[in-house]
């Protein structure tokens, strides 16, 4: 009987006349046929290291094979295109965006020659006329298209430093000014839904009156409407999945819209403007009425803003604005410490002046 080794590898069976044999699968043909390697030899060790050759050479050619024939751009458009059934359509805005204005000195050399000095330049040129952030975002994308089209040459690239963004966040005095200066326009149902909901503009405008429940008082976020790859608006699923969500209506917000439902009792469509007439109008009914300008993404700062003030826990307003962190949270809690910053230094001034004296 042959002799079996015990080895992870392929069995290798010692043959009558001595020699040892591993016979390893190879590939499989257009027929369906499946296609071995032999190996043989009187070495048991050669035999082994040959067979353990074969197999990383294998791995190594699979890994390489789309990798040895498409340029980077061409791998770039293949990542997006074999990803439209998963991409949220803005995102796919954004990386058709990227493969057509970026990285054009690298577009056409196979992927499998350009090098970490190259990747390099483009991202240093790149940070010439770009915010850091969008910098980091199409690294990303590009990162992830090598990840798969050439999973062996791991990107090593230096960025920009984040620049540390500064959020407003509207006054009181200031929100009221908007609630008086928007109502009865095409503006006053986004504004309080982003004002006392903190819900983002891209959820407002996708809200039908299906979502609205007037006898539990909520409304169900499960949807957005954002940009396509051809300038239209589509709909698609919450930025995130803790986006989707049911929330609480306060008195104002459900008031507004009751009164919008009886002015409107027959239409199902959306019950929003579309975003870019939010978007357009915003900023010209707080110049009309003298108001400090601010986005109207903003409005939704206000939110968390009320609900740090009130002591809510921060994975309480997580959930309420639909974020799956406490970053945003962090932020608006550090911009109100911030403007106390002057009022606690001067208390703390008045302290230790009447300390030093005793």
């Amino acid at each position: 009987m042959p002799k079996k080794r015990n080895t992870k590898l392929p069995a290798i069976k010692q043959l009558p006349s001595g020699a040892y044999h591993a016979s390893v699968y190879s590939h499989t043909d257009a027929d369906g046929k499946r296609h071995y390697e032999s190996f043989t030899g009187f070495d048991y060790n050669q035999v082994m290291l040959e067979v353990a050759q074969f197999k990383a050479d294998k791995k190594r050619a699979k890994a390489d094979k789309s990798a040895a024939v498409l340029t980077l751009g061409e791998a770039m458009l293949e990542f997006i295109e074999t990803r439209t059934k998963v991409l949220a359509p803005d995102t796919y805005r954004l990386y058709k965006g990227y493969t057509r204005n970026h990285f054009k000195n690298l577009r056409d050399i196979p992927i499998d020659e350009i090098t970490q000095v190259q990747i390099q330049t483009e991202i240093n040129i790149l940070t010439a006329d770009h915010t850091p952030k969008t910098v980091s975002n199409v690294h990303g994308f590009i990162s992830s298209v090598f990840s798969v089209y050439r999973p062996n040459f791991a990107l090593k690239t230096t960025l920009p430093q984040e620049e540390k963004t500064e959020i407003v966040i509207p006054t009181e005095e200031d929100i009221v000014k908007i609630f008086e200066a928007s109502a009865g326009s095409v503006l006053e149902i986004p504004v309080l839904l982003a004002a006392c909901c903190g819900m983002r503009r891209s959820e407002i405008c996708a809200l039908r009156w299906e979502n609205i429940d007037f006898k539990k008082n909520t409304i169900t976020i499960k949807n957005a409407v954002v940009i396509d790859e051809e300038n239209k608006f589509v709909k698609k699923t919450t930025k995130t999945v803790s986006g989707t969500r049911t929330i609480r209506m306060f008195p104002l917000v459900s008031d507004a819209l009751k009164a919008h439902r009886e002015a409107n009792p027959e239409t199902n469509d959306y019950i929003t403007p579309r975003p870019n007439i939010v978007s357009n109008q915003f900023p010209r009914i707080l110049k009309k009425n003298g108001i400090q300008h601010y986005r109207f993404h903003d409005l939704r700062h206000y939110t968390v803003s009320v609900m740090i003030s009130l002591n809510v826990p921060n994975m309480y307003i997580a959930d309420y604005i639909g974020h799956k962190g406490e970053e945003l949270i962090k932020k608006v809690y550090g911009h109100i410490m911030a403007s106390k910053k002057s009022s606690v230094e001067d208390q703390m001034q008045q302290y230790f002046s009447s300390f030093v004296r005793k």
